[in-house]
């Protein structure tokens, strides 16, 4: 059983709110010799054929990802889907439905700023884009240039924030059961992102029985070493219940080198192979 740990499954590109473009992200991962990885851009698939390519020319595994986003019970839940059809054309209609909501509601965020004395225009923050879904970082960033704030943290903390003054919540949430659907009608496999954040053991159980959850990204950067034995346990609790072995995900959540709480560059946040490969396997069958 191999012990190296060569890859991250978990990680962004300007497709989303990233700061490298596919092409440049793979090559980060090929310079810190990782060999499987996984592109994750949050409800988006814009950047995978570009990966694709540019992993296939470095000798990378690429499995192609996406990370939705969802709300359960008020909070924000994260869920990651590995292998699935990124060409489907249904899949693809409700994605750009998503980007033209979030269109709509960066116009509402720029009327709150200009309420909060922070003007900025659409194309400030646009630029950032890439073409794929507008987020929040991207409104951090055009902030940030214009000399308003001096990092992503701060316009968060200021403005940008659930219950902050320029914070808008989307026109229509998806939940966390639609998105496990979408990624299974795809062919894929549905792993909740970065529980730590939640403290949702519970539903994540629920969501395992009754909505074919197929594992946990035990291994994140912001997990500690008391939050990768809570929840490999809790994967092992749920396996018992179920008589369903789960898959244990992890990766780096790489925007670029001064994203998160601690800035990390890429490749320091790794994880075991026989991860991915197990999470290979599973998508073989």
């Amino acid at each position: 059983m191999s012990t190296q740990f060569n890859s991250d499954l978990h990680m962004h590109s300007t497709a989303s709110d990233g700061g490298y473009t596919p092409y440049q992200l793979m090559k980060k991962c090929h310079d810190v010799n990782l060999e499987i990885i996984a592109l994750t851009d949050h409800d988006t698939v814009n950047g995978i054929a570009e990966a694709i390519e540019a992993g296939n020319s470095l000798g990378l595994t690429v499995i192609p990802g996406i990370e939705f986003s969802t709300k359960h019970g008020g909070k924000s839940v994260h869920i990651l889907g590995y292998g699935i059809d990124w060409k489907n054309e249904k899949l693809l209609t409700m994605l750009a439905a998503q980007r033209e909501m979030r269109r709509r509601r960066l116009d509402v965020m720029l009327a709150k700023l200009e309420q909060a004395n922070v003007p900025l225009q659409a194309k400030d923050v646009l630029k950032h884009v890439d073409g794929g879904a507008i987020g929040r970082p991207h409104v951090a960033k055009a902030l940030i240039e214009k000399g308003y704030v001096s990092t992503v943290a701060e316009a968060f903390d200021q403005y940008l924030a659930e219950g902050k003054p320029c914070y808008v919540e989307k026109e229509q949430e998806m939940t966390v059961e639609k998105a496990i659907s979408w990624i299974h009608k795809t062919g894929g496999l549905a792993i909740v992102a970065h529980p730590v954040y939640y403290n949702l053991d519970s539903e994540i159980v629920n969501w395992v029985k009754d909505g074919g959850l197929d594992g946990i990204e035990v291994y994140h950067r912001d997990h500690d070493e008391q939050a990768v034995a809570h929840y490999e346990t809790l994967c092992k609790q749920i396996e018992q219940e179920t008589g369903r072995r789960l898959l244990r995900t992890g990766g780096s959540d790489f925007h670029h080198e001064d994203y998160g709480r601690v800035p990390e560059p890429l490749g320091v946040t790794r994880l075991k192979n026989e991860y991915a490969h197990e999470l290979l396997r599973r998508l073989n069958q």
